[in-house]
């Protein structure tokens, strides 16, 4: 099954008195791959279980359509030198709702 894409965005250090409301970069890590392939590519983890702290779209977890990783950088040397990376998986519309559980469970999500 393919058509699951990881999507990043980037802030990047600003001064204090900067309001900050969009990301400075955005864009896709991959898209339209498999499920294994979007969690070693995409998200550069071997196992679903060694991923950081992760949210569903909507709680509770019913019919998620992405699935996003908040300070997915955290402990790098970009996340010391001030950036914030936060990558985002994102479900194919072809996936039932029974399969968006069981993803959901893969990454420790309870529904």
């Amino acid at each position: 099954m393919t058509g699951f894409s990881v999507t990043f965005e980037r802030y990047l250090p600003h001064d204090d008195a900067d309001e900050i409301c969009e990301a400075d970069e955005i864009g896709f890590v991959v898209e339209s791959v498999s499920l294994r392939d979007a969690i070693r590519i995409g998200l550069e983890y071997a196992r679903p279980s060694w991923c950081g702290v992760c949210e569903p779209d909507s709680y509770p977890a019913r019919s998620v359509r992405w699935i996003c990783y908040y300070q997915w950088n955290d402990g790098t040397r970009e996340f010391f030198e001030g950036i914030r990376e936060s990558r985002a998986l994102h479900i194919p519309n072809h996936v039932t709702d029974a399969s968006r559980s069981r993803i959901c469970r893969l990454f420790g999500i309870k529904s």
